[in-house]
């Protein structure tokens, strides 16, 4: 795996930059040590990383990462059109948003603080990362394990396969709800059904109150983002949420996926197991 230190003001001065090889036991007074990468263990010391310096990873690293953090920093409409799968989305554009800010903060506190790296893609690499780098180590994360994707999503675009539309293999651990006690939740006001069939498959029958927003095309960046407005415009993210789609599968697994970017707890996001084909789901539709 190849990573990189850069500090900016020998970038300014000289026409190198400083590559940090891994795999190495040897150290340097006048280079920064990157992490070991074993199997087993990580035997290196890493050390501390000055305001100006900045560590990178590649692309096709990024790729094919495991046990890391991916924080995708790009704006939604660029996000949504292809992303690394598992990535994280917390978003700093634009820059000049204060608020992301804090919601970066917040995010860095609860879900990153918890020693893995983390590779953050911006859209190429440069202002994007270094803000959200700035964020992260203000929040208490260690400057060490922070990692700037070279060359950013323009750079992953060039890597077969690294971004993606399908968030059907994620790692999340779906929770299931029977159709029966869907059904039972029809009414319970702490409960949100969310339908993802298609519009004409969804007028000719439905669960009674329940919200709807076709993602029949799965890897659509506009069935996706259309999912994301609702859920940010119109639903409640303290509440739980039972998602029915034909069969209790893919297009679920999608939603809940968009659920968790626009800031849904994944404790609260339940499939409703067997879908639309579920006997006591069926004898409970509606259609007006």
């Amino acid at each position: 795996m190849k990573k990189r230190v850069v500090t900016l003001l020998l970038v300014a001065a000289m026409t190198g930059s400083m590559v940090v090889g891994c795999g190495s036991n040897s150290s340097s007074d006048t280079k920064s040590e990157t992490k070991t990468e074993s199997a087993d263990t990580k035997t290196e010391e890493k050390k501390e990383l000055a305001d100006d310096e900045y560590q990178y990873v590649s692309a096709e690293d990024t790729a094919k990462a495991d046990g890391v953090h991916v924080l995708d920093v790009r704006e939604w409409d660029n996000y949504v059109t292809g992303r690394v799968k598992n990535s994280e989305w917390c978003p700093i554009f634009p820059l000049e948003d204060d608020s992301l800010v804090d919601a970066m903060t917040d995010y860095a506190k609860k879900n990153l603080n918890d020693g893995k790296d983390i590779y953050i893609i911006c859209n190429s690499g440069k202002r994007g990362a270094e803000k959200a780098t700035g964020v992260l180590r203000d929040a208490g994360i260690e400057s060490t394990s922070i990692y700037t994707v070279e060359g950013g999503a323009k750079a992953l675009a060039d890597v077969s396969g690294a971004l993606t539309t399908d968030r059907t293999e994620e790692n999340i651990d779906w929770q299931y709800v029977s159709g029966k006690d869907a059904v039972a939740a029809v009414d319970d006001k702490d409960v949100q059904i969310l339908d993802v069939r298609d519009d004409d498959t969804y007028k000719a029958g439905h669960l009674k109150g329940s919200f709807q927003c076709g993602l029949k095309e799965i890897e659509s960046a506009d069935a996706q983002t259309a999912m994301y407005k609702l859920a940010t415009e119109k639903m409640d993210s303290s509440k739980k949420v039972y998602l029915l789609c034909y069969s209790g599968n893919k297009c679920a697994k999608t939603g809940i996926s968009i659920l968790k970017d626009a800031g849904f707890d994944l404790d609260n996001l339940y499939i409703i197991e067997n879908g639309a084909k579920d006997g006591d789901v069926s004898a409970a539709f509606v259609t007006e």
